[in-house]
């Protein structure tokens, strides 16, 4: 999947055939992004995402095991 974007960004970058090419080239992105592979991976993603913004919120809050006994040993 890496290197068929990896060919789409280059050929995007370096075409010179055209309207049609472009429309082509269109038609490949429209393709890869509606992929259940890229689904996948923005799902998960944003599932990273979200823990991770979940435990910076907690340890903000001070509510992190980890800040308790920092604030204990401290």
């Amino acid at each position: 999947m890496g290197a068929a974007i990896g060919v789409f960004i280059g050929y995007f970058l370096g075409a010179r055939a055209g309207e049609k090419g472009y429309t082509e080239l269109l038609d490949a992105w429209d393709t890869i992004r509606s992929s259940e592979e890229v689904k996948d991976i923005i799902g998960s993603g944003l599932m990273i995402a979200k823990d991770l913004a979940g435990k910076a919120t907690e340890m903000l809050s001070g509510s992190s095991p980890l800040v308790s006994t920092l604030r204990r040993v401290a």
